[in-house]
């Protein structure tokens, strides 16, 4: 039954990256939040570069990541969006302080911190639509 666990999961993790890239491919502006934008680490275009490779983004830190693991008392994640992103050199990731809210734009890709920045996010979306 594991196998079939990891089957189901890969798949449904391989149609949320087509998804991403169809929607972005598509030209349409596309916003990613919180743990959400860990699809930015592994989401490639039809070209098969990455949709990271060029932008500027966020998502939710190695410092909150190490609240959330102080407060659980264990590791929660194997691994961590701010680390990952940082180990591509095609791509900028940046971060505020934890929990602060922050939020990108990067042409039509718009990216959130985490849930406090919703808001943020949300009002560059209405720019971005605006144009």
């Amino acid at each position: 039954i594991e196998w079939l666990f990891f089957i189901c999961h890969t798949l449904i993790f391989l149609k949320l990256h087509k998804l991403i890239a169809d929607f972005y491919e598509a030209e349409k502006i596309t916003c990613l939040i919180c743990h959400g934008t860990s699809l930015l680490l592994w989401t490639k275009l039809s070209d098969g570069t990455l949709l990271a490779d060029g932008k500027t983004w966020t998502g939710f830190a190695d410092s909150e990541e190490n609240m959330i693991n102080a407060m659980f008392g264990m590791t929660v994640n194997d691994y961590t969006i701010e680390t990952e992103a940082r180990k591509n050199p095609n791509t900028q990731f940046e971060v505020a302080g934890p929990l602060e809210p922050f939020a990108i734009r990067d042409g039509r890709l718009i990216t959130a911190q985490q849930q406090h920045s919703s808001f943020l996010a949300s009002q560059l979306v209405i720019e971005a639509l605006s144009e």
